[in-house]
């Protein structure tokens, strides 16, 4: 059952789409569409709602968290025998220290 209903609301939604479209490229009031072609000033406003409802929410901004980039000053600089060596300050100093001695022992 809620497949069928999925389908109809599908269905008056684009049906609604269509003649809201046709009735902004009409150059004629809303009114004078809705009178023309037999359609309910109601109904033609409540679907107009329902529309841009949905349209700003799909158009909804969402924050996301970024994590920040390390700057030149949160960088660790090692220079050894023509080698630079940049790592981020938050680096394993157990790791910097055993990367530090392999290239000692080269």
């Amino acid at each position: 059952m809620a497949d069928v209903l999925a389908v109809r609301n599908e269905y008056r939604v684009e049906n609604w789409s269509a003649l809201i479209q046709e009735c902004n490229a009409s150059g004629l009031s809303n009114r004078e569409f809705c009178r023309q072609h037999g359609i309910s000033e109601k109904s033609f406003y409540y679907w107009l709602r329902k529309l841009r409802h949905q349209a700003a929410e799909a158009a909804e901004t969402h924050l996301i968290k970024l994590d920040p980039t390390p700057t030149e000053e949160d960088m660790l600089h090692i220079r050894y025998h023509g080698a630079e060596l940049r790592l981020p300050s938050g680096v394993d100093m157990d790791v910097v220290a055993a990367l530090l001695r392999s290239i000692q022992s080269l």
